[in-house]
Parts: C-alpha cells; structure tokens; sequence
C-alpha cells in the first residue's frame, strides 16, 4: 500500500514544503499520513465537483496545485469541499508556493512549453531555503529566436491553449523572455531589469498592462489556469515513475470556457 505520507515526502523532496510563501497554505490540509493513496486524481483545485469525481474514481489522495485550503477555517459546512473531502475519507495535498518555488517550478515548465532556451535565472527572490539557505522566488528567465510581441502573444495562445489572451505591446522586438507561472505580474521590473523585454503570466490587472506599457515591456496574459495546469502531466508522470501508482488528470477541473 502506497501511502498518502511517501507522497506527501516525495513531493517536499523535489518542491520542498519549507520553501512556500509566508501566506501560503501547501501541504497536507485534509486527512492523515497513513491514509492509502494507491490512486491519485491531480487537479489544479479540489473542487466540490473534483472531490465527487475523486470519490467516483476510488481516488485515496487528490493532490493539487492549489491547497484545499487556503485561509483560516473557523466553521465546517458539508458543501465546502475540504468538509466533503474529510467525509468521504479523502486526503488532500497542495503544492502552490512549494513547487512554483522549486529548483523546476512551473515558471520552468512554461518555458518548455513554448520552448524556448532556459537561462537558469530566477527573476525575483523573496526568501530563503531555511536548510540550504539558497535563494527562493518566482519566475524564469529564457532566450528566445527574435520576435515581435504580436508574434510572442500568438505562440502564447497557441501552446496553453489559453481559452482568451490580453496583451500589451512593450514596442520593442523579443529576445529575451520571463515567465512567471499564475498570477505573477509581481516580477514584472525584475524581469526588466535581468534583460527581459517580455512577460508571459496570468491573472493580469489593468494597472499592470498600463505600467508594463509605460516601461516598454510586453506583457501577456495567458491565463493562471493555462499556465498553471501545465505541471498536471509532471507531477503524474513523476509519481507513477516512483511509485507505480495510477494517477488521473481530472476532467471536471477545468470549467473556463472562451468565446
């Protein structure tokens, strides 16, 4: 029997659990380490509807990039997911800051993607490795064959797939990109300043395409889902190369549509 535990300490040796942000809440949120986790449904959320189609699959362990639970919980209601989850015996395991963080986060995942040449730079570092004391942030630095931002925002759509795109033209030609996986618009000046003309990240605000626009970058929203659920695939890959174990991608996570 596979353990939801040796899962739980698989992942935290290649996206170490310590290394999430202050405000973040990865790891194991619902069940215990010695529930079975012989079957595994990897969602980006543990939604109500993944937490049915976890109980509907036999699923022991649905492991998420977003943690099942986030903010403080002062009340259990049997609709809320994580409530539902405990009900029926599910564990629940996030990995947010703790993998986007990782020595391959998912900011590297989406320079694979678009495939292009990995620098090996971070963008931003906010914190440290408590045990290695190595820097730890967000992002990834990649060169690129010479585009225009157009031409970037185009391969953007095309390889995540991204149900809309918003972009703002930087005015300038692309040869040197950053990604930053999610809601990352926060490493938009570090990135300049590590030779980036352009950012690909999600979940961008108005006021971001208006300052990106004033500083001469190319900023690309291709959706936090999009360039999130790209490391879905490497996390099942990763654990039934270790354990054997069956992992499913669900197919209830995905609810945002485009016309």
């Amino acid at each position: 029997m596979i353990t939801v535990g040796q899962i739980y300490d698989f992942i935290d040796s290649f996206a170490p659990f310590r290394n999430q942000d202050d405000f973040d809440n990865s790891g194991l949120s619902v069940g215990s380490r010695e529930q079975a986790a012989d079957k595994i449904l990897l969602a980006l959320d543990a939604t109500y509807n993944v937490v049915l189609e976890a109980d509907r699959l036999g699923c022991g362990l649905i492991l998420t990039h977003h943690p099942a639970i986030f903010d403080a919980t002062k009340r259990l209601d049997p609709a809320y997911p994580y409530a539902k989850a405990l009900s029926l015996g599910i564990a629940c395991i996030g990995c947010h800051t703790s993998l986007d963080s990782a020595k391959y986060g998912i900011s590297d995942m989406m320079v694979d993607v678009l495939g292009f040449e990995n620098l090996g730079v971070l963008p931003m570092t906010n914190r440290k490795d408590s045990v290695t004391g190595e820097p730890v942030g967000y992002g990834a630095l990649a060169k690129c064959p010479k585009m225009t931002p157009r031409e970037l925002a185009e391969l953007s759509k095309k390889k995540f797939n991204s149900a809309t795109l918003r972009w703002v033209d930087g005015g300038r030609d692309i040869e040197t990109v950053a990604c930053g996986s999610g809601a990352c618009s926060v490493i938009l000046y570090d990135a300049k300043e590590k030779g980036a003309q352009a950012l690909v990240t999600g979940d961008v605000k108005l006021d971001n395409f208006q300052e990106a626009e004033r500083i001469g970058m190319t900023l690309i929203d291709a959706g936090h889902y999009e360039t999130e659920v790209i490391c879905l695939p490497y996390l099942k890959k990763k654990l039934e190369e270790k354990f054997g174990v069956e992992c499913i991608i669900s197919t209830t996570d995905a609810i945002i549509k485009g016309i």
